[in-house]
């Protein structure tokens, strides 16, 4: 008499091969979330800090004030009677409007070193 011998009755542990498989796969795909998830929970703080989260650097701002703005006009315009700038955020919008009109093409930090700068020496408004 000839007997069939199915593959679950040759492993000792009577695991299914496609069960294991399928498991293996999963694994791997909760892995590769998970790492994903990892790697993104540390980049992206980094990233941000670096990016917009550090504080106004005056000097900085001045380096650059002096490079790409006083071709344009002086300091006494900061200081004149008649000045349109009478908010921090008045100043931090003619700051963007003098950059676009430049073409200095600042970063978003070299603004806020700019803007710092210039309230710092000229218009001490509160932030």
């Amino acid at each position: 008499m000839v007997s069939t011998i199915s593959y679950g009755e040759l492993n000792p542990l009577g695991l299914n091969r496609h069960k294991i498989h399928n498991g293996a796969q999963q694994m791997m795909t909760k892995t590769r979330v998970f790492l994903f998830f990892v790697a993104t929970a540390f980049t992206f703080p980094l990233t941000s800090a670096w990016a917009a989260e550090r504080a106004p650097d005056a000097a900085h701002g001045k380096t650059l004030h002096s490079k790409s703005c006083m071709g344009c006009h002086d300091n006494s315009q900061y200081t004149r009677a008649n000045r349109i700038i009478h908010t921090f955020e008045d100043l931090s919008a003619r700051v963007k409007f003098c950059d676009a009109a430049a073409n200095a093409d600042f970063s978003p930090n070299d603004l806020n070193d700019v803007v710092e700068y210039l309230n710092a020496d000229f218009y001490k408004f509160g932030k």
